[in-house]
């Protein structure tokens, strides 16, 4: 054991000047930096130090988003996080998920369910037929409807998805109300009834609204109902197949809105050059259907009708049709003797009353002139007395 030294000794002891001797600066990667060799609070790993590290992270990160994807589909009741998987087989993870699902499910609630999907995918297509037909009117390459028929169709079909996709999610809203009635998960209470009814108020107000903007409506509606059956399953509040079940089901749902508005949007025309060709096309039939007839007339009219072949026909009621000798545009005159002879007696009629008052007045004339003649001779007669 060394033994102690006084503090003066040890200040005697000690070099007045150490040698300055300088050290350099640790040499560092040129990638390295203070944000980049923090620890990432996501992945729960250090940052990549090193393309290898990088990779690694990679899969790790993937693993976790797989364990994610299952967890949410599952309704929180599968997929264990395991890090010695990569991403690669998250395909054959969510067939297993699919599969325990299928065995899981009450076969006749699949059926059902499956049936259920038929009319929105009918409805879809109907309605991308339905814009591609309108369009081709609108180009004028297809002349089997007008524009107008087909742009009914079209509003009809995508009215009969929107009315059919209101009543689903109502339908869906009323399941929770049927757990509740039966106590599944013990008796909630009013949250359960709340969650039977929010779909309602988000789905029926789309009933007002434009056909692209009610679909995108639904959209939206039927994420919130599936996120609203996730917690239902993950409380209890529902069989543990039913996230997955619902889940698949809105897949189906929202990939046939999506297709009917990428659809409708792809083979939008424009209406103010369909109105114009419709226009168009409509008096190209008239006058194929009708010019032959018209070119005949107008040439028998400006021959004067030479050669042609005239013909009288006795016709039924009061009129009468007979050759028109006349010079004129036409070659048949319509006759209705009936009244020709009624006009012609009350023409007579006012002829004869017309006479009767000139032959009245004219012997009042006479009866005037009379009696005038009678006073003059009277004045006479009085002035030669006088």
């Amino acid at each position: 054991m060394l033994p102690r030294l006084s503090r003066p000794l040890l200040r005697a002891s000690l070099p007045r000047a150490l040698p300055r001797v300088a050290v350099a600066a640790p040499l560092r990667p040129f990638y390295s930096s203070p944000a980049r060799l923090e620890a990432r609070e996501q992945a729960g790993a250090p940052a990549s130090g090193s393309f290898g590290q990088a990779a690694k992270n990679v899969k790790q990160e993937a693993s976790q988003l797989r364990a994610s994807i299952e967890s949410a589909v599952a309704g929180g009741s599968g997929g264990k996080e395991d890090k010695g998987h990569d991403a690669g087989e998250l395909f054959s993870d969510a067939k297993t998920i699919s599969g325990e699902m299928f065995q899981a499910m009450p076969r006749p609630a699949l059926l059902w369910g499956a049936a259920g999907v038929i009319p929105y995918v009918s409805t879809a297509g109907a309605s991308i037929y339905l814009a591609r037909q309108a369009k081709l009117v609108a180009e004028g390459l297809d002349s089997s409807m007008s524009f107008e028929t087909a742009s009914a169709l079209l509003l009809h079909a995508q009215n009969v998805q929107i009315s059919y996709g209101a009543i689903i999610l109502s339908f869906l809203g009323a399941i929770h109300w049927g757990f509740e009635f039966a106590k599944y998960g013990g008796a909630v209470g009013n949250r359960r009834f709340f969650l039977g009814v929010v779909p309602i108020f988000l789905g029926w107000p789309s009933l007002a609204l434009a056909p692209e903007m009610a679909l995108v409506t639904q959209f939206g509606a039927y994420v919130v109902t599936w996120f609203i059956d996730l917690k239902a399953t993950t409380a209890g509040w529902a069989p543990k197949w039913y996230s997955s079940y619902r889940f698949w089901l809105t897949a189906a749902v929202g990939t046939s809105i999506i297709a009917t508005l990428a659809g409708t949007n792809y083979y939008n025309s424009d209406k103010s050059l369909s109105s114009a060709r419709g226009s168009a096309q409509k008096l190209a039939n008239l006058v194929q259907s009708q010019g032959a007839e018209k070119f005949a007339a107008a040439e028998r009219s400006a021959k004067g009708n030479q050669g042609g072949k005239m013909r009288q026909e006795k016709i039924g009621g009061d009129l009468e049709a007979e050759p028109n000798t006349e010079d004129g545009d036409s070659f048949v005159k319509i006759r209705n003797p009936k009244k020709e002879e009624e006009e012609r007696k009350a023409k007579e009629e006012e002829e004869r009353k017309a006479k009767e008052e000139e032959k009245k007045k004219a012997q009042q004339k006479e009866e005037e002139e009379r009696k005038k003649k009678q006073e003059i001779a009277e004045g006479k007669r009085k002035k030669t007395d006088a």
